[in-house]
């Protein structure tokens, strides 16, 4: 099965964090940064934002970062996206309407798959004037896959590129040399056709049958599905094309900035925007220090739109000015807060005494967030590598899940920010636990009489070098760490606790001539054991199995090690099925079979904090959001 990439958020642990989209965390550069001008207490044009992490991308095909989606959304729409606080309904942006909903013999199944099939709204056009239309909606969704950067898995799963033939239609499977050749093709006509007013050659071609995404008329396209990995339905489409890289793009800007290459980042878009959306995106300096700023557009198409659907907050025009500083410096963020002289912060780690120090002023609120927003963030867990000993027996594995002391963890290192949960689904997304299995518990007693059935009896692992990985974010996760050493000494496990970094853990996931980092001395290994987490793209409960459950699993493969025939069938099988007896049985199976196998030791969610100043209104918190606080957009905003 397809090995998806690994997407990691900017987690704030313990936690505020912008957001819940996927993404990569990056280092800061040392330049300093600098407040803008327009910001202050008394400021009610420009909503002013301390941001501590920079912007990975600009291209909504390409970013991965939350601060890249956080960016990009403001800019550029999709034809949906979440129903304000909602994270499983949604609704029309660029489309004029939810889609219908039909069946189509695919031939790359065998079988009917679904089709959705959606009217894209009249008179929607680009901030520099050109037209949106059906045509340059197959054009984005096909350039998406084409640019095969980190976000394409999303796509990837329902949807492939196109070859024009619809009695042998290309998919995930097809051989890879008609797969080169396909694409090749397809770049130069996205690079040569005219998707405002095609040829009748170019629309038909578009409109042919049997492909990904089909043009019905210039104000339709329908979505076949069955193309991709999964090769099969899938329950949580709509969530998965509210991600950027399903985005509209404008093919004549593109075309003349550099236009498509296979495999390839476009390095104008990276820096550069241009969408249909609500803002325009100004002054971008890609450093620590450095920022952007998002203007209304004075040429929104939706102005007109909106006013016919109050109700229907993604498409209402901006209101006010938004100044996004990559403020590094905590000590600063928190004195911006204080003083009013920004109205949010994002936080790339945030611990208890901060949350006290916030708490206390009478301008800035520290709300607390729902559990599915920290579960959305990052879910975290201990992972035991099975094929290394002396992990690969059950009995040990065992002990140390009933050794660690939980609840000192989460008090102590966490402030009492934070909760257990049981995996491979994180707590409030469907399918979460169905049997209500409770976290492992701490019991000493327990855990020693697991150690004494096992190769460890009587001491005889002390001697075995086994190193910890954990990340080094901040405080809570080194006090985790030794609490751990501490718990697991007391079953006869000496473990070596290493800081490494995120983007050390990137590494640490993947393989060097075909053998994983993690045992190898990279970073400073070999990692028998560390500690892993996990963020969401969208909210479905696949989008995690196929990470942490699946052998090959970015968070699974490398780390525990996990494969087990029946949980990976059930993980496909679960992705393609909308029955919800069928899905508690199956989710159930999954978490029984890992739960007692003590594949994860599965730790805590941290809480997820949104931070603002109390003359901040209008936003709309959804757990998915990249924007502060916690909002999918700006553009409801406004200042008192």
């Amino acid at each position: 099965m397809h090995p998806r990439t690994r997407n990691i958020i900017v987690i704030a642990v313990v936690v505020i964090v912008i957001g819940a989209g996927l993404g990569t965390w990056y280092e800061l550069s040392t330049h300093g940064s600098v407040t803008p001008s327009s910001c202050g207490p008394t400021e009610t044009t420009t909503i002013c934002v301390d941001q501590a992490e920079t912007v990975d991308s600009l291209d909504p095909d390409v970013t991965f970062s939350t601060p890249g989606w956080a960016a990009v959304q403001q800019v550029y729409q999709g034809l949906v996206n979440y129903n304000g606080t909602s994270s499983t309904t949604f609704l029309p942006v660029l489309a004029s309407a939810l889609p219908t909903i039909t069946y189509t013999y695919n031939p790359a199944v065998g079988a009917n798959i679904s089709t959705y099939t959606f009217t894209l709204r009249e008179g929607v056009h680009f901030s520099n004037g050109d037209p949106y239309n059906a045509y340059v909606q197959w054009y984005s969704l096909y350039r998406s896959l084409l640019l095969a950067q980190g976000p394409q898995f999303i796509l990837e799963e329902n949807f492939y590129s196109t070859n024009f033939n619809p009695s042998n239609p290309l998919s995930y499977y097809s051989n890879l040399t008609n797969e080169t050749s396909a694409n090749t093709t397809l770049a130069s006509d996205l690079n040569s056709w005219n998707f405002f007013n095609p040829t009748a050659n170019e629309a038909a071609q578009m409109e042919l049958p049997n492909q990904s995404f089909q043009v019905i008329n210039n104000l339709t396209i329908a979505l076949n599905l069955g193309y991709g990995y999964l090769a099969s339905n899938y329950t949580y489409l709509l969530a998965s094309i509210s991600a950027p890289n399903s985005y509209a793009v404008d093919p004549s800007w593109i075309d003349a900035n550099g236009g498509v290459t296979v495999g390839q980042v476009n390095d104008f878009l990276t820096t550069n925007t241009l969408g249909t959306g609500p803002y325009l995106l100004e002054n971008y300096n890609d450093i620590g220090g450095g920022g952007y700023t998002l203007v209304p557009s004075s040429n929104y198409w939706g102005a007109a739109a909106a006013a016919a659907e109050p109700w229907n907050s993604l498409i209402q025009p901006a209101k006010l000015k938004v100044s996004i500083v990559f403020q590094q410096s905590l000590d600063v963020t928190v004195s911006d807060l204080q003083s009013g002289d920004v109205q949010m912060a994002s936080f790339a780690y945030i611990g208890p005494s901060t949350i006290a120090d916030l708490e206390g002023h009478s301008n800035i609120v520290v709300q607390s967030l729902p559990t599915v927003y920290g579960a959305t963030s990052g879910s975290w867990w201990i992972y035991l590598n099975q094929s290394i000993y002396p992990f690969n027996n059950l009995s040990v594995r065992a002990a140390i899940a009933h050794a660690i002391n939980y609840t000192q963890i989460i008090q102590q290192a966490f402030g009492g920010y934070a909760q257990q949960w049981v995996g491979p689904v994180p707590p409030s997304y469907p399918y979460y636990n169905p049997q209500n299995l409770s976290p492992y518990a701490f019991n000493l007693n327990l855990a020693k009489q697991e150690i004494a059935d096992s190769p460890c009896a009587n001491g005889a692992c002390k001697g075995v070098s086994l190193k910890y990985a954990y990340l080094d974010i901040g405080s809570d996760w080194s006090e985790t760490a030794q609490f751990l050493a501490n718990d697991l000494a007391a079953i006869g496990l000496t473990i070596t606790p290493v800081e490494i970094s995120l983007p050390d853990l990137y590494v640490e996931q993947g393989f060097t001539n075909g053998v994983c980092n993690t045992a190898t001395s990279v970073n400073g290994g070999p990692f028998p054991l560390g500690q892993e987490f996990y963020t969401s793209d969208y909210i479905s409960p696949d989008d995690w199995t196929q990470n942490d459950a699946v052998n090959t699993g970015s968070a699974n493969q490398c780390m525990s090690g996990y494969n087990n025939a029946t949980v990976n069938n059930l993980t496909y099988a679960a992705a393609a099925t909308a029955d919800p007896t069928t899905l508690t049985s199956d989710y159930t199976t999954m978490t029984n079979l890992m739960y007692y196998n003590y594949t994860d030791i599965w730790l805590v969610v941290p809480t997820a904090f949104a931070v603002y100043t109390t003359n901040l209104h209008g936003f709309i918190e959804n757990p998915m959001a990249s924007a502060e606080p916690f909002s999918l957009l700006f553009n409801t905003d406004y200042l008192s």
